[in-house]
């Protein structure tokens, strides 16, 4: 998006004001109270928001970086936080009478300066602990995906509902809460010795090779690997039963292990990139989506668009099969079960492209007790209901039509790992503008966080 300015007079600095303008604009209009104008503020925060990541993105593609403007990028976010929630706290206090503004021993007005202070300690000190033990020290899990940033993205939804007044009273007494917990993760990391790197001279540190990246195979290799596979098995078996299970088939055996073992690779490569999730009652886990692979992990990709792999599933879905769109974070992805109850509950992988969504499921590491367990026949009126589980181990495949599999993942036990792959592919990749949104929000909140999901939107990479 910023890339045509890329060689022009305009500069990130020049980005950073204009953020900085409409920020101001927005803390105003929350200031003045009533529902036009807190729908105008919501409005121009989103705004705000999304020219605060192009003034990044333009540093970075056209070298134009400086301290000062790193310093102005931070100062200004912090200052325009802070206005924001201050502005919410007038604008509540000017609408409703003190005594009714909040259920709570402050002003509305006073509310909404802690929550705009404790905000921006948030982010202070998050970067003060990037700084010194690198992006992992700033990881977190996210309650359904949100970072206390990305939350400011639902403004427009909380003020067309009406429920400023709720927003200001959650933030000024989450947001502070929530800096306790960065302050414990910052005194733990600045009690933290630094690494030895830290320490040493440019003259005294020994030459230290760039860390080879995990050997995999070839994408013509794996392809025809995966050719030979399917000689050795007998497919058309493999599609009546398929058929004979409403669309779902499980192969305890299907990736050579050369493939598996680049899987292996691949997923331990991007494990620092896992985003962890928790929704209460029904998931908990971390994933790493499509983009981050396409980054890191690149044969993934390759294998996903397999021409042998594509044919085989074609055939079992008995209809052309197409890749998801580019900008679907969920086309394929990993999801890593590390932690004691990680799992998911009962669902349906429902698509919201207007033709159907398949899903490939690939073992990748299994040292758990974890069971797919899944329910068949449930959308079939007069069919009885088949109940089944698998446990699918590195290299075994799950293929089911994601409308028609009522399916979950049962809680992982102590000392256990799992991590498995899944494709989606589509036969339709249009989807109107209304599932789009509901499919970003859900990949957003319950999967790979704002960041990953909208990262191709909004450009954030930071100065």
């Amino acid at each position: 998006m910023v890339t045509p300015l890329a060689d022009t007079w305009v500069t990130p600095n020049h980005l950073t004001t204009l953020r900085l303008i409409v920020g101001l604009a927005c803390a105003w209009a929350f200031a003045q109270g009533g529902y036009v104008m807190a729908n105008l503020g919501a409005v121009l925060l989103v705004l705000s928001n999304f020219i605060d990541h192009t003034d990044g993105e333009l540093a970075r593609i056209s070298g134009k970086t400086s301290r000062l403007g790193h310093f102005y990028d931070l100062a200004s976010d912090a200052f325009v936080t802070v206005l924001l929630f201050g502005g919410i706290g007038l604008g509540v206090a000017a609408v409703t009478p003190g005594q009714y503004a909040v259920p709570l021993p402050l002003t509305a007005s006073a509310l909404g300066w802690i929550a705009g202070i404790a905000v921006a300690l948030i982010f202070f000190l998050r970067m003060r602990i990037e700084a010194r033990v690198g992006k992992a020290g700033t990881a977190q899990a996210r309650f359904g995906g949100f970072e206390t940033e990305d939350v400011l993205y639902l403004m427009p939804l909380v003020t067309l509902l009406g429920g400023t007044r709720g927003f200001l009273i959650a933030a000024a007494i989450g947001a502070p809460l929530f800096a306790l917990l960065v302050i414990v993760d910052y005194v733990r990391a600045m009690r933290r010795p630094l690494p030895l790197e830290n320490y040493e001279t440019r003259e005294t540190r020994p030459p230290v090779a760039a860390p080879a990246s995990p050997a995999v195979p070839a994408a013509f290799v794996a392809d025809a690997e995966i050719e030979r596979t399917l000689d050795a098995i007998d497919v058309e078996a493999v599609r009546r039963e398929y058929k004979s299970q409403d669309a779902f088939v499980y192969l305890e055996k299907f990736l050579p292990q050369t493939i598996t073992q680049s899987l292996i690779a691949a997923a331990r490569a991007v494990t620092p990139n896992v985003n962890r999730n928790y929704l209460p009652g029904h998931k908990q886990g971390g994933s790493v989506s499509r983009h981050t692979l396409d980054e890191h992990a690149p044969f993934v990709a390759e294998l996903y668009r397999s021409p042998a792999l594509m044919r085989f599933l074609e055939r079992l879905a008995g209809e052309r099969l197409l890749p998801s769109p580019q900008d679907d974070p969920h086309a394929y992805a990993l999801y890593y079960y590390t932690r004691p109850g990680d799992h998911i509950g009962w669902h349906y992988d429902t698509s919201y492209y207007k033709g159907r969504r398949y899903t490939l499921l690939l073992g990748v590491v299994d040292e758990s007790s974890c069971l797919l367990e899944y329910r068949l026949h449930t959308r079939n009126p007069g069919v009885p209901q088949v109940d089944g589980a698998v446990a699918y181990p590195p290299g075994a495949l799950v293929f089911f039509d994601g409308d028609k599999l009522h399916h979950r993942i049962t809680p992982l036990g102590d000392n256990e790992e799992r991590i498995s792959l899944t494709f989606e592919y589509v036969t339709d990749p249009r989807m109107g503008a209304g599932q789009r949104f509901i499919s970003n929000m859900k990949d957003a909140v319950a999967y790979f966080g704002f960041r990953q999901v909208f990262r191709q939107i909004l450009g954030r990479t930071k100065r």
